[in-house]
């Protein structure tokens, strides 16, 4: 049986494009990072979508979610999409 069979797409807003390197070492702290891509979404404003690697019973998306969110430079977290790997 496969060590995860989930891959959640997280988007997460960045206060400040210079502390991106940052936020992605936190967040590599916190689960296991399939890849990150960085996505303008228009007027100069960039996103940083973390496709994160989870077991589908250990429930933890939640509380990735939260810890994410209080990462210094994170303004904001949203769980995009979850699929089967």
């Amino acid at each position: 049986m496969p060590e995860y069979d989930v891959v959640a797409n997280f988007k997460v807003y960045v206060e400040d494009l210079t502390k991106l390197p940052q936020i992605k070492a936190e967040i590599e702290k916190l689960a296991k990072v399939h890849k990150f891509v960085e996505e303008d979404v228009g007027f100069g404003i960039k996103i940083l979508r973390a496709y994160l690697m989870f077991k589908d019973d250990s429930g933890g998306m939640d509380v990735v979610e939260e810890k994410i969110k209080l990462i210094p430079g994170v303004s904001e977290t949203q769980l995009d999409d979850v699929s089967r790997v």
